[in-house]
């Protein structure tokens, strides 16, 4: 009989906190981006981040979804190629430019030694990787997994927007303000899943996801127009990227539902990129 999925833990890093003591001198090299990753992670696992880390955990795999990785890191590592020549670009620019960088940080970090893959899509990654998570919880012998979404929307991404929504007419259509695009946005979200037998009462399920995306218009994936929820959540803080909306809809609408006592959530993403569905059952 196919195993069930639990959600054990949620979390939502948008404030680049610090970074541990413990945590420092590992992440000494990394970028914002795979430092960010590895808060939202860590805070899911709970204590579980800190139970003999020094043995491996083959049982549980790292799934991230994003959409555009470490971008700002990319643009670094180019402005030294261009500004230095090939023999001085920078290495470890180019090595945390690579979108699975941040997975390797969580894996290592954590000792996770089963599947760690980052899936790449314009739309909402998140949700993917939370289906590639169930269906292997669901029929392998993966005993639980971190699933993560974490997203950067640099200077030149923001600009890009601001001038296309004056271009276009649709300046603050999502009732933002305007801002000075001289800071990062950055934002990461963390869920991690537990495979339990068919029959065991305690805790959120993970029942079905459902996922339809197709081709949109390049417009979409800067401005996000058009993009809706239901049941609607709080809306997106202004540091938050734009295409990290989703997933932080997604926990915030659990975590409305769990506190109201609800016995499910229906939840529902439209936008010009497709649709999505995701049923949880509540306890």
């Amino acid at each position: 009989m196919k195993r069930e999925v639990r959600i054990r833990a949620v979390r939502v890093e948008t404030s680049g906190a610090d970074i541990p003591a413990h945590w420092q001198r590992a992440l000494r090299r990394a970028d914002d981006f795979s430092r960010l990753a590895v808060l939202a992670g860590v805070g899911a696992m709970g204590a579980d981040a800190e139970t003999s880390p020094k043995e491996g955990r083959p049982d549980i795999g790292v799934f991230l979804g994003t959409t555009t990785g470490p971008l700002e890191t990319n643009f670094r590592f180019l402005d030294t190629l261009f500004d230095n020549g090939e023999g001085q670009a920078s290495p470890t620019l180019f090595s945390h430019s690579v979108h699975n960088a941040a997975v390797g940080y969580l894996a290592r970090l954590l000792n996770l030694q089963g599947p760690a893959l980052t899936l790449t899509s314009p739309g909402w990654p998140f949700l993917a990787a939370l289906a590639e998570a169930q269906a292997a919880l669901e029929n392998t012998e993966l005993a639980a997994a971190l699933v993560v979404a974490a997203e950067e929307e640099s200077p030149l991404l923001i600009e890009a927007g601001e001038r296309l929504t004056v271009a276009t007419g649709e300046w603050q259509a999502d009732g933002e303000e305007q801002q000075e695009s001289t800071a990062c946005r950055r934002g990461a979200v963390a869920w991690l899943l537990e495979a339990v037998e068919p029959g065991v009462a305690d805790g959120m399920r993970l029942r079905e996801i459902m996922l339809a995306e197709q081709p949109s218009n390049p417009d979409f994936y800067l401005l996000r127009s058009g993009e809706r929820f239901r049941p609607d959540a709080a809306a997106r803080p202004a540091e938050v990227p734009r295409s990290l909306a989703a997933a932080l809809a997604l926990s915030r609408a659990l975590e409305e539902c769990s506190r109201r006592g609800e016995p499910s959530l229906h939840w529902q993403a439209s936008a010009p990129c497709g649709r999505a569905e995701v049923l949880i059952e509540l306890p």
